[in-house]
C-alpha cells in the first residue's frame, strides 16, 4: 500500500535512498546499467514559441498524437520495474494536458519522485493542485525583464510567469513540494544571468537551475514557414569571450544562492571541454507515442522502440542491441543539455566529481520528502 503524502519520514534510509544506493552500487559493479531518471514525454503541443527551442514552431504533422492516461501509468509501471528514481514531465507544455497530478499520484504508488517542468503560463490558477500532487515543480525564467522575455519566448507573459512562481512558492511550503527556477541560458540573456539568479531568489524559490540552450542542425528543418525558431540569433557559443566571463560569477554565486546546477556541469562550458564520457544508461526518455529512446534522447542514431505494444522496457533496456548502442554515443559531444551532461559527470564520473555527488544527495533528500527519500 502507498502511504500518505503527509506520512513523515523519520528513517535515516527510506526507499528512495535505497533505491539510489542500489543502482548506484548495481552500476559501478555490473554489466547491468539501471537508469537513475525517466523522463516522459506527455505533449509536443506549446503555448509557447521560443526562439532557442523548435518545439512550439513544429510542422503539424510532427505534434499530433500523444499516449493516453492509462499508457503513461503503465510506462511508469515500467520504470519501476527498472529501480527509477524519479521522473520529470516533458513537453511541449506538459499543463496542456488535464492528467498530470493522476499521474503523479500513479508515480507516487511506486515512490517514484515527480517533477514538472513547465514555462508556468498555467501556474497561478493550478497553483494549489500541483503542489499537492508533484514533489517538485520546476519554472522556467530566463530573464528580469518584461520585453526581453516576450522576445525569448515569443509571448507577453513575464508577470503572468511571476505571479506563478510566486503562488506555487506559497502552496509549496504548505504542501511540501519544492519550486525550483530553471533559466535557460542563450546569447540573449547571457551577461544577465547573474542578475536573473538573484531575482529568482528574491521569490522566494527552494532552487536556481541554468541549462544552456542545445541547437541541432536538423532542427531547422522540422519547424514550420512562420516558426519563431531563430538559433542564429540565440546561440550562445558565439559568444564564447562571454560565456567564460560568466561561468565564474554564477559559480562564485553557488556560495550564497541554492544554485542546484553543479560545478562540474558549469565548468564544462568554461573551459569548452566537452569530450567528457557519456552515459546514456542513467535516463531513460520516452516520447509522446510511448517510445523509449536508445541510446539517448536526441542523437543522429537514436531509434525508438515502442514499450506500449512491442517492447517490455526491462527486457529492452539490458538486451545486447541496446548495449552496443550506448557503446557507440559514449564520446558523443553534440549537446549541452543539463538532464544528460550532468548525470554523465556526477553519477558517470561521481569519484571525480564527488563534491557534486554529495551535493546531489543532499537535495534529492531534502526535496523529495514524499517519497522517504
Amino acid at each position: 500500500m502507498a502511504k500518505s503524502k503527509h506520512d513523515a519520514d523519520d528513517k535515516f534510509i527510506g526507499p528512495g535512498t535505497k533505491k539510489f544506493l542500489k543502482n548506484f552500487m548495481n552500476n559501478r559493479v555490473s554489466r547491468r546499467k539501471y537508469p537513475f531518471f525517466g523522463s516522459i514525454e506527455m505533449t509536443r503541443r506549446c503555448n509557447s514559441r521560443c526562439t532557442f527551442c523548435p518545439i512550439g514552431s513544429e510542422k503539424k504533422e510532427l505534434v499530433e498524437g500523444e499516449m493516453t492516461t492509462n499508457d503513461i501509468k503503465h510506462v511508469l509501471d515500467q520504470f519501476a520495474d527498472l529501480n527509477i528514481l524519479a521522473f520529470s514531465y516533458l513537453g511541449g507544455e506538459p499543463t496542456l494536458r488535464s492528467d498530470v497530478c493522476e499521474v503523479a499520484q500513479h508515480a507516487r504508488e511506486h515512490n517514484i519522485f515527480s517533477q514538472l517542468t513547465t514555462n508556468g503560463l498555467l501556474l497561478e490558477k493550478r497553483a494549489e493542485e500541483y503542489t499537492e500532487a508533484l514533489d517538485v515543480i520546476v519554472v522556467s525564467l530566463d530573464t528580469t525583464d518584461p520585453v526581453k522575455y516576450k522576445k525569448i519566448r515569443n509571448v507577453d507573459a513575464f508577470d503572468k510567469v511571476v505571479a506563478g512562481i510566486k503562488k506555487a512558492v506559497e502552496f509549496g511550503k504548505k504542501n511540501k513540494c519544492s519550486v525550483v527556477s530553471n533559466t535557460v541560458i542563450c546569447a540573449t540573456n547571457l551577461e544577465e544571468i547573474p542578475a536573473v539568479i538573484e531575482y529568482c531568489d528574491g521569490l522566494g524559490v527552494d532552487g536556481i537551475m541554468l541549462d544552456f540552450a542545445t541547437f541541432h542542425d536538423y532542427w531547422t528543418t522540422i519547424v514550420h514557414e512562420e516558426s519563431t525558431y531563430n538559433p542564429e540569433e540565440m546561440d550562445w557559443r558565439k559568444h564564447d569571450k562571454t560565456v567564460k566571463k560568466v561561468i565564474p560569477k554564477i559559480i562564485a554565486l553557488k556560495k550564497k544562492y541554492p544554485i542546484i546546477t553543479s560545478k562540474s556541469y558549469l565548468k564544462t562550458f568554461m573551459t569548452g571541454n566537452f569530450k567528457y564520457k557519456c552515459y546514456p544508461y542513467l535516463f531513460c526518455c520516452v516520447d509522446k507515442d510511448g517510445r523509449v529512446a536508445i541510446p539517448c534522447w536526441d542523437h543522429p542514431r537514436t531509434k525508438f522502440y515502442d514499450i506500449l505494444k512491442k517492447h517490455e522496457l526491462k527486457d529492452l533496456w539490458f538486451s545486447e542491441e541496446v548495449k552496443k548502442e550506448r557503446q557507440k554515443v559514449v564520446d558523443c559531444n553534440l549537446c549541452y543539455m543539463h538532464c544528460i551532461v550532468e548525470p554523465s559527470k556526477v553519477l558517470g564520473a561521481p569519484f571525480r566529481n564527488m563534491a557534486d555527488l554529495m551535493e546531489w544527495v543532499r537535495t534529492f533528500r531534502k526535496t523529495s520528502g514524499r517519497i522517504n527519500a
